[in-house]
């Protein structure tokens, strides 16, 4: 999957540096929130192994107190059984088939590697806020270069038009700008969050989760889209 041209480096790299241990969990799951539709909503190869349940069972423990010996142990037991699944413990070489499968298997290697319940440094934080960028601007890509127009190209042109922040003047296309949107107001929140909050203790914290659902769903639509066409 090819990246497309980012937004000021530093600016993020900074931005992580910054933030605290809490904030750093937080600001990584949100990410990873805006890839998650993909995984629980379309198809998954059979040979994989994995149910979407078992993905889902990660998704709900990453919310979970990362202090608590309880959450501790469903975390730890959420991945182990989504890792003992051949795509983790025998995957497949080459090149994937389709556009959904090659997204698909974006997340789960970050879901993979990363444990919420340890310590993220600035760098890990920084590099899991990147694949959301990369999948969108992948998929903004494919739909430019499409012999057909995006069933909903009338609406992304209209939200471009009137789009306002980060991405704009780099003339990112709809899914880049509408994560660029979200990934800044999520930001936002994080930084605003009380010290130890949870993203569900607040309303803030359950308005960035609906943000990310929001964008992911998307994701699945355009992913539907281009596999029908045969991309």
């Amino acid at each position: 999957m090819e990246a497309f041209d980012e937004l000021d480096d530093a600016a993020l790299t900074a931005l992580c540096a910054a933030m605290t241990t809490d904030q750093r969990r937080h600001a990584a799951t949100l990410a990873l929130w805006r890839l998650r539709a993909p995984l629980l909503m379309l198809r998954i190869d059979p040979a994989w192994g994995l149910h979407r349940t078992m993905v889902e069972r990660v998704f709900r423990t990453m919310l979970l107190a990362p202090g608590a010996e309880e959450s501790r142990r469903a975390y730890t037991e959420a991945v182990a059984e989504m890792a003992s699944t051949p795509v983790f413990t025998d995957p497949e070489e080459g090149e994937l088939d389709t556009v959904i499968a090659e997204v698909q298997v974006t997340a789960l290697a970050e879901l993979e590697m990363w444990n919420v319940l340890g310590e993220l440094s600035a760098e890990e934080v920084e590099r899991i806020i990147r694949h959301p960028r990369e999948v969108s601007g992948w998929l903004d890509i494919g739909t430019r270069d499409s012999l057909w127009d995006h069933p909903a190209h009338l609406a992304h042109e209209q939200y471009l038009a009137t789009a306002a922040g980060p991405g704009r003047s780099a003339d990112f296309g709809y899914h880049s700008t509408c994560n660029l949107a979200a990934e800044a107001a999520c930001h936002d929140i994080v930084l605003a969050l009380p010290p130890a909050a949870g993203l569900l203790d607040t309303a803030a914290g359950r308005e960035a989760l609906a943000l990310c659902e929001a964008f992911s769903a998307e994701l699945v639509s355009t992913l539907s889209w281009q596999h029908n066409l045969g991309h």
